[in-house]
């Protein structure tokens, strides 16, 4: 949600009243406690660890903080004390920021020094069985001196429960604030409006009074915002990987957590539910992640109607004897590929041995060693005759990958993704249906394949997407 217009007149609005007791004025007046703002220090992987942020809240938030306490005096007998449900939205920027600073309005004195200003705004829902509860949150982050840059939700919900006088009421209140903090906090991390932002202010420094506070640099593309929403699937699981920047002083993979955003963006609303998306950038995309998501968690969740969806964005490369294929992740090493790296043997064989009925794979990367999303051990040249990335037959994979063994990926700067990720997502969001509004992978495939080949062409190189694996069946029906 982007809106324009003055900072005041905005901040106005969302009647932001009376100052924080951390944040959200919760806290019973006993016993006394620390309070968390004067010790807290940002996860050290958080993008966010470098801003400060100020901090308000809505009419909205006092007042669910209001009804939930008075609905603490009616089930007190089943010693359910609602004061917590908040404090997980507290913490939700606690982990986040490098600093938290509590004002009262937008042009309050606290602000200055601030990077940007977060406003709280929760509303407290009972629904109509009066036993199932639900709570909506947002965050609505503005820089100080421009207007809104963007706005994350989170929408709890939980099960009906038969008990009003006693904890089923509680229960669901708790279960549903929980729901929307993970929700909140997901998308928090994973906005690309809010990362861009992050990375322009990364170590910025202000001036002694003021507020010094640029404009970034933002990455907007049309394909960002699906405009298909299909019912949810709660059986289906996804796996997405965006690594831009990696440690050992490896080069960028430019745009890949950017890829990586819309592409969770569009599984949501493909109906893969929130709850069963693990989306992993930056320093999260460790190998033991990858490890321990597609070897544990798929196979433990995965049931025989799933589908199941596994996205890369970043780096490939070649081992310099054998030609296997690897994924880097975050921490890997392309000198010690097998130690550091995840072989794409491995990575079908793991996908393969699940029960899902449908297993797609997307590879945003190149594994040529020529360039591109593809890096190579130091002294060895680029084995573009050697690569071995294909699926072997028998069995259930449907892949999509963004270049032939020989070629180097490309991307599109004017819309921030790579070529391939940014087609495979406007064919997949219906550009690629038939006349009967279904995709098929064939279908999806014949869109992507000639607008990948004439964008890198443009850029003076080859690119030919890579469709293997089982292709029957369909990928998208749209009513």
């Amino acid at each position: 949600m982007i809106q324009t217009g003055n900072r005041k007149a905005h901040i106005k609005n969302f009647a932001l009243a009376a100052s924080l007791l951390t944040f959200l004025g919760c806290l019973p007046p006993a016993p006394p406690l620390v309070d968390p703002i004067e010790s807290f220090h940002a996860s050290a992987d958080s993008p966010y660890k470098n801003l400060v942020a100020a901090v308000i809240t809505s009419d909205n938030t006092k007042s669910a903080i209001k009804y939930t306490r008075d609905m603490e005096a009616r089930v007190r007998a089943a010693n359910i004390n609602t004061d917590h449900l908040f404090l997980g939205f507290d913490a939700v920027l606690q982990r986040n920021f490098k600093t938290t600073i509590k004002i009262d309005a937008g042009d309050d004195a606290s602000a200055r020094g601030a990077d940007l200003i977060v406003v709280v705004d929760i509303h407290d829902v009972l629904r109509t069985s009066y036993t199932d509860q639900k709570f909506d949150a947002t965050l609505i982050l503005m820089t100080l001196a421009k207007d809104e840059i963007d706005a994350v939700h989170g929408h709890g919900s939980s099960p009906t429960h038969s008990s009003w006088w006693g904890e089923g009421w509680g229960k669901a209140a708790e279960l549903s604030a929980e729901q929307a903090q993970k929700e909140l906090e997901a998308n928090l991390l994973s906005s690309p409006k809010m990362l861009e932002f992050a990375r322009a202010h990364h170590g910025t420094e202000k001036k002694t009074g003021t507020v010094a506070v640029a404009a970034p640099e933002r990455l907007y593309s049309d394909v960002d915002k699906p405009k298909h929403h299909l019912p949810e699937h709660p059986d289906d699981f996804a796996i997405v990987v965006g690594i831009e920047k990696y440690s050992n002083d490896l080069p960028d993979a430019q745009f890949a957590e950017h890829d990586a955003a819309a592409m969770k963006e569009h599984l949501l609303a493909l109906g893969y539910p929130e709850r069963n998306i693990k989306f992993l950038t930056g320093s999260r995309a460790v190998r033991s992640s990858l490890e321990a998501y597609l070897e544990d968690w798929l196979p433990r969740n995965v049931k025989d109607d799933s589908r199941v969806f596994f996205y890369f964005s970043g780096h490939g490369a070649p081992a310099a004897e054998s030609g296997q294929a690897y994924l880097v992740p975050w921490d890997g090493n392309p000198n010690f590929l097998d130690k550091t790296g995840y072989p794409l043997r491995k990575l079908y064989g793991d996908l393969n041995a699940l029960k899902a009925k449908r297993v797609i794979v997307a590879l945003d990367s190149c594994f040529s060693g020529a360039g591109g999303r593809s890096l190579l051990p130091e002294g060895s040249r680029p084995l573009v005759n050697n690569v071995e990335m294909s699926l072997a037959s028998g069995g259930k994979i449907l892949l999509f990958a963004a270049a032939s063994p020989k070629e180097i990926t490309s991307t599109l700067t004017e819309q921030g993704h790579g070529i391939f990720t940014y087609y495979f997502l406007k064919g997949l969001d219906g550009a690629a249906k038939d006349a009967s509004g279904i995709i098929t992978p064939r279908g999806l495939f014949d869109y992507l394949k000639p607008k990948v080949q004439d964008a890198a062409s443009r850029q003076n190189r080859d690119q030919t997407p890579v469709l293997d694996g089982v292709t029957s069946g369909n990928i998208v029906t749209f009513q």
